[in-house]
């Protein structure tokens, strides 16, 4: 419990500090014990394990995501859903995308007033909001884009992740406490989703994502049904929403601070020498992808992520881990590492051109058999809508204080949201 708080209290220097007094690979107390590590060679043994042998540690993240969701299967079923879920998110029909998430981010942009005092987190929200409704869920016109946006936007931005982590918090009081009123928000973006399936069976083939989960068959034939596929567009919405907008707000966070005004200066004149470039050309711009890179590996947005319990020992270094055990990879702890990140806390993208990290010292996205299915799409749009605002606005962070990173359900995010001060806008 009292690592918990500690956790919630400073979620990206907790890990850290837990090193510095048990080392690298250390054990969380519980039923079962937590074995976390950020160790490389120990992260490669975590990834390395036979996917089998490996069990959610908890499924009370299907109170959120939905119990179908493939974050949340193992076996069998969890290599069938993936082989489904895989194919809009890479290759040609990944890269598709590319001007229709430009042009959704120019739009924002567009909107915004000189001298206004905006979250960066608020506008990066909306612009994700509105790629994941085109380009997953297919929704172009705008009062639906708003009815669904407002939605997700009031489940997402109000979930405790108390109520993930405590079944005891899951009562309802009555129709007035807090869990009772995310079972509201949670009907509502489940209805939500039940209409845009029902009208993607309805509708002829189409490009976005929803169009081909409804078309796609297993093995046998078979088609999702209706709350597989539902529970597939939720870890969607949370890990194309979520993970995509906080990054985008760490990333101007950390560009716009005094401190880094070389690394901004160097960006702009790189997106200056590729004005005209496509978008498939602008996503291979070598010190954006640095700058993305190091906004992930600094502001990591799980530093320890979905947890798993051992079926079977699994020889971790020097320790052999009884089955039952939790395991889990410590990204909030590899990547602030001084023998592979000298000057840890220093944004530093550089470090990115000047060496190639293994899967296994660099892991925003997780590793193995679970690495994240969207993470090639996501890192596609951050650097698509950074090059894109960086074109169209200029920015100044409205206060010189420390943005704070605080948990924001399974992710963590900026606490304030990064507030700036809008100073010029392209239209």
């Amino acid at each position: 419990m009292l690592a918990l708080a500690k956790y919630l209290r400073d979620p990206l220097g907790a890990l850290p500090a837990y090193a510095k007094e048990y080392g690298a690979t250390f054990t969380f107390p519980g039923n079962p014990p937590l074995v976390l590590s950020g160790d490389p060679a120990m992260i490669h043994a975590i990834y390395s394990a036979d996917p089998d042998s490996l069990e959610p540690l908890s499924h009370d993240m299907g109170e959120v995501l939905g119990r179908s969701s493939v974050i949340l299967l193992s076996g069998t079923r969890h290599r069938a859903m993936r082989k489904l879920l895989a194919p809009p998110f890479h290759g040609a029909r990944m890269r598709a995308y590319g001007a229709q998430i430009v042009a959704l981010a120019r739009e924002r942009a567009a909107r915004l007033e000189v001298g206004a005092n905006v979250s960066m987190l608020e506008l990066a929200q909306k612009i994700s909001l509105d790629v994941i409704l085109q380009t997953i869920f297919g929704v172009t016109e705008p009062g639906a884009m708003r009815e669904f946006g407002d939605v997700l936007r009031d489940l997402t931005n109000n979930i405790s992740p108390l109520i993930a982590l405590f079944p005891s918090l899951r009562r309802e009081f009555g129709g007035v406490g807090p869990y009772a009123a995310f079972l509201r928000r949670r009907k509502r973006l489940y209805e939500a989703l039940d209409r845009l399936i029902e009208a993607a069976r309805a509708s002829g083939p189409r490009e976005d994502v929803l169009s081909l989960l409804v078309a796609a068959r297993y093995d046998d034939g078979a088609p999702m049904s209706d709350d597989e596929v539902r529970d597939q567009l939720v870890i969607l919405c949370f890990a194309g929403y979520e993970t995509t907008a906080i990054t985008l707000a760490w990333a101007m966070y950390a560009l716009h601070r005094p401190d880094n005004a070389e690394c901004l200066t160097r960006l702009r004149e790189e997106l200056r020498a590729s004005e005209d470039a496509e978008p498939e050309s602008v996503a291979k711009l070598p010190y954006l992808d640095a700058v993305c890179q190091e906004t992930l590996r600094l502001y990591p947005i799980a530093p320890a992520p979905s947890p798993r319990r051992l079926l079977r020992p699994l020889t971790l270094g020097a320790y052999e881990l009884p089955a039952g055990t939790g395991v889990g990879v410590a990204i909030g702890l590899v990547h602030y590492r001084e023998d592979l990140y000298p000057e840890p806390l220093r944004f530093r993208p550089e470090r990115f051109l000047e060496r190639r990290f293994s899967a296994f010292e660099h892991v925003p996205w997780g590793g193995g058999a679970r690495r994240c299915l969207g993470a090639a799409l996501a890192h596609y749009e951050l650097k698509l809508v950074l090059a894109t605002l960086l074109r169209k606005t200029d920015f100044r962070l409205a206060s010189s204080a420390p943005e704070r990173a605080s948990v924001r359900a399974a992710n963590v995010g900026p606490k304030r949201g990064v507030r700036m001060i809008v100073e010029r806008v392209e239209r």
